[in-house]
Parts: C-alpha cells; sequence; structure tokens
C-alpha cells in the first residue's frame, strides 16, 4: 500500500473517532449545564488542548462562546465542524480504499452539519445525531471494507485518538475540576465524575462491576487500566498494539521498531501501575506523560513509515578484467 494511503486511513480513523468524542463530551457538557445549573464547558476546552487558542481566537471574535468555539469555529481546527471537514476531505480521496456506504453516511454528516445553523437550544440534536451517524460510519467501516492494511491503519490511528482523548477527559477532571477541601467527595464531586463516565460512555460499565456509588479513584481505574472496557487507556494501547503489528508485517523491521517499541513499553506501564500508587505520585503528570509518549509514537509512525525515504541501493560498480 502507498504510504500516502495508508496516512491518510490512519488519519480517517483519527478523525472519525475525535468527531465522536467531542459530540459525547459536547453532549455531556450541555446536560450538566442543564441539570447542575453550572457553566463547565471550560473544562471541555481544556480537554481538548485549546485553551490558548480559545484566548486568542477571542481578540478576533469576543462574542465567541465555548461551545460555539467546540462544535462551529472554523477558527477551531479541532472543532467538530473543522475536524469534520477534514476528515471528508480524506474520505473523497479515498474513494478506492473505503466503501460506498462509508463515503455516503460521512457525506451526510457534513451535509447535517453544513445545512443549517444550531442554536444553543438545538445542542442536544446536533451532539445525538453527530454521535448515531459516526458511530454507523465506524460500523459500515468494519462491515464493508477488506480486512487488509488499510483496515489495521485506520484501526491505528483509531485507538490511538481514543487512548489520548480518554486520558484527556481523566486529567481535565483531576487537574481542572478537582475540587478543594471538604467538597472532595461531597455532592458536586460525585456528580462530576458522573459527568466523566457518561463522557467516555462508561457509566452502564461502572455500573455492571458492582459499584453502588461513584468514587472518583473506582472511576479512574475503569478509565485508565480496566482490560475489558473499550474506551480505557489500557484496552486501547493494547488494541492500537495489535493493530500496528498486523498493518507493518511487510515493513521492515528498522522502520516500525521506533514506534513497535513505544506501544510496547506504553502496555507494559500500564499493566504494571496501581492507581493508589499513580494518585499518590501525580495523577496529571502520569497522564501528562501518557500524552507525550503517544506524540512520540505518532510521530515514530509519522517519520519512519508514512514519510521514510525509500532505501537507496548503492549502484554497482563494474570490474574490467
Amino acid at each position: 500500500m502507498l504510504s500516502r494511503v495508508a496516512e491518510n486511513l490512519y488519519w480517517l480513523g483519527r478523525y472519525l473517532e475525535r468527531i465522536e468524542n467531542i459530540a459525547r463530551m459536547a453532549h455531556v457538557e450541555h446536560e450538566v449545564s442543564l441539570e447542575g445549573g453550572q457553566e463547565v464547558w471550560h473544562s471541555l476546552v481544556s480537554t481538548t488542548a485549546s485553551n490558548e487558542l480559545y484566548w486568542e481566537t477571542l481578540l478576533e471574535s469576543p462574542e465567541l462562546t465555548h461551545s460555539e468555539f467546540l462544535l462551529f469555529s472554523g477558527l477551531n481546527p479541532g472543532s467538530l465542524r473543522s475536524t469534520l471537514v477534514r476528515a471528508r476531505e480524506l474520505a473523497r480521496g479515498l474513494r478506492e480504499h473505503i466503501s460506498r456506504e462509508v463515503w455516503e453516511e460521512i457525506n451526510a454528516l457534513y451535509l447535517f452539519l453544513s445545512r443549517r445553523r444550531f442554536g444553543p437550544s438545538e445542542i442536544h440534536e446536533l451532539c445525538t445525531e453527530t454521535q448515531r451517524r459516526t458511530q454507523t460510519i465506524l460500523g459500515l467501516y468494519d462491515n464493508t471494507v477488506l480486512r487488509d492494511e488499510g483496515r489495521e491503519w485506520f484501526r491505528c490511528g483509531m485507538y490511538l485518538e481514543r487512548a489520548d482523548m480518554t486520558s484527556r477527559i481523566v486529567d481535565a477532571k483531576y487537574h481542572i475540576l478537582l475540587p478543594r477541601g471538604d467538597s472532595v467527595g461531597g455532592p458536586f464531586d460525585r456528580f462530576q465524575w458522573v459527568a466523566v463516565l457518561r463522557s467516555a460512555s462508561a457509566q452502564e460499565a461502572y455500573r455492571r462491576l458492582g459499584y453502588s456509588e461513584v468514587d472518583g479513584m473506582l472511576v479512574a481505574q475503569l478509565l485508565m487500566f480496566s482490560q475489558e472496557f473499550p474506551r480505557s487507556l489500557a484496552f486501547s494501547v493494547q488494541a492500537l498494539a495489535r493493530h500496528y503489528q498486523q498493518a507493518t508485517e511487510e515493513t521492515p523491521k528498522r522502520r516500525r521498531a521506533a514506534a513497535a517499541r513505544g506501544v510496547a513499553l506504553l502496555n507494559l506501564d500500564l499493566g504494571a501501575a496501581d492507581i493508589e500508587e499513580v494518585v499518590d505520585e501525580g495523577l496529571h503528570e502520569f497522564l501528562d506523560e501518557f500524552q507525550a509518549r503517544l506524540i512520540e509514537v505518532d510521530r515514530a509512525i509519522t517519520e519512519d513509515i508514512f514519510r521514510a525515504e525509500p532505501s537507496r541501493v548503492a549502484p554497482v560498480r563494474l570490474v574490467e578484467d
């Protein structure tokens, strides 16, 4: 497979996963704002690492709200609409490598978001419909596209993005929303942790584990180290390792080694970690390092595989008799 095609499929997987995550988190933030009577959209701006850009954008558009910045702003390359535009452009160039059904659903989602303006009262409809359509696209991809190298690169991008977004969801709560003093463990603290579970589509899984009350430590354990929950860091990194190995079976060892080593070490470190020790030593620092290591994996994949220079063959010198 051409490196350009593999890279585009990788980023298509990342963008679609990002769209679904932004829609789900925005849906939860909207409902939390209504139920709790508090403005918490700023935490989602922090989750998407867009704080600095948001304040810079306010200089050009002083009336821009957090929700508009996250969902619709063309000045924010990480907004829901901007991410979908890039995903659609990639999909259009990948028509020979994805099914017609996948392309039509991506295009339909693009048209849904482009043909009308959504007011504050319509955020619920926007987010739930975007989630449903994105999940449909991911399901169609799995059931209508060949299980070849391209599919493995798509899955690599999807799981790397999922690991990154889940880590940011947990980090936003601990580092930005963490209450002070006797507020820890209080009603609002528990309310926020319920929102974290919902942001990761983990509330039902948490209940099925038999936990009757929401406890921050148990939530972090589930979202970070569970081997069974599909959105946890541990599960996502394991899946990334599996799909990366399958995607690079025909790739020279020297080119695939750096990313493979990075993913394998992440997998080992997550398997050996204990939530209580991590919290004692600094959960924010642990997650910050985790995100930096994912960035290094992404860089290695890009530089060593997608953008690698072709091997140069030394010229053969003929020896005269």
